[in-house]
């Protein structure tokens, strides 16, 4: 299937690791520029380096690929980044909003400060990415939003109650947004990844394990057993559902939460 989004181009953020990365080297598969972001350096170096390879064996130049260290919930570092991405690459066609999740921890255990950093981690600097990049989507035409939240979302999950209480929020204002750009052609989403083989679920498996005194395999047989596939997911599999999303053949899907899970979540809607 033709994606038709060679030669667009694509900010990806958290893209150093996990699902971020895992879209990065799909989209540049696929022919895109990339604008790549993250927190840290070294990672994002290496992570840089696999999809410039990818790029220029999909025939893109070697300026198709652009990453620099960037903190989302800094909102001048943001700016100029994205002034960068417009300079270098061209306006965005495509963002991906992606900042990893919030720590785990139950509400007494939490305080102020945690709340806080929570919102500017998965809501606020949401926000402030869509104020400053969907005009321009909406100005040229055409524009993909596909934000990567959690399957807390639609079932809150043990011990992650800032994820189950903030993510939902996150997902309320990409629906808001979705209908407020849709006549400029440009679909905005959500995708609710359950358990994957990512860093944030080894750090949660650390966390049971310290709470329960039980084994990574343990954890691991838990979990399995709740998911009707019998597995955890791979970020490549959520990569490929954000990069449909992305594409034009995706542009009649938009506003909507889409599970990946393994069947996870029980509810029927």
């Amino acid at each position: 299937m033709d994606l038709g989004i060679k030669g667009k181009t694509a900010m990806v953020c958290a893209a150093s690791r996990g699902f971020g990365r895992a879209v990065a080297l799909q989209l540049a598969a696929e022919g895109s520029r990339v604008a790549m972001c993250a927190r840290g350096q070294a990672d994002l170096e290496e992570a840089a380096a696999e999809v410039r390879h990818v790029a220029a064996s999909a025939g893109s130049g070697p300026d198709a690929v652009l990453a620099r260290s960037v903190d989302v919930t800094d909102a001048a570092a943001m700016e100029a980044f994205i002034a960068e991405t417009e300079q270098s690459l061209g306006g965005p066609d495509m963002l991906l909003i992606n900042a990893g999740g919030p720590p785990a921890g139950r509400i007494f255990e939490l305080d102020d400060a945690a709340w806080d950093a929570a919102y500017r981690l998965n809501l606020a600097a949401a926000a402030s990415l869509c104020r400053r990049v969907a005009p321009g989507m909406a100005e040229r035409g055409w524009g993909r939003i596909v934000q990567i939240t959690s399957v807390s979302v639609r079932q809150p999950v043990e011990n992650l109650v800032l994820s189950s209480v903030i993510r939902p929020a996150a997902h309320a204002l990409i629906r808001c947004l979705a209908e407020e750009v849709a006549t400029a052609g440009v679909t905005v989403n959500s995708v609710a990844p359950g358990f994957h083989t990512t860093s944030a679920v080894e750090r949660l498996i650390t966390r049971k394990i310290a709470d329960e005194g039980c084994t990574r395999a343990d954890v691991l047989a838990g979990w399995t057993r709740e998911i009707p596939l019998g597995r955890l997911g791979k970020p490549d599999e959520l990569a490929a559902l954000v990069v449909f999303l992305m594409s034009e053949p995706a542009g009649y899907i938009t506003g909507q939460l889409i599970t990946a899970d393994g069947g996870w979540v029980r509810g029927t809607f």
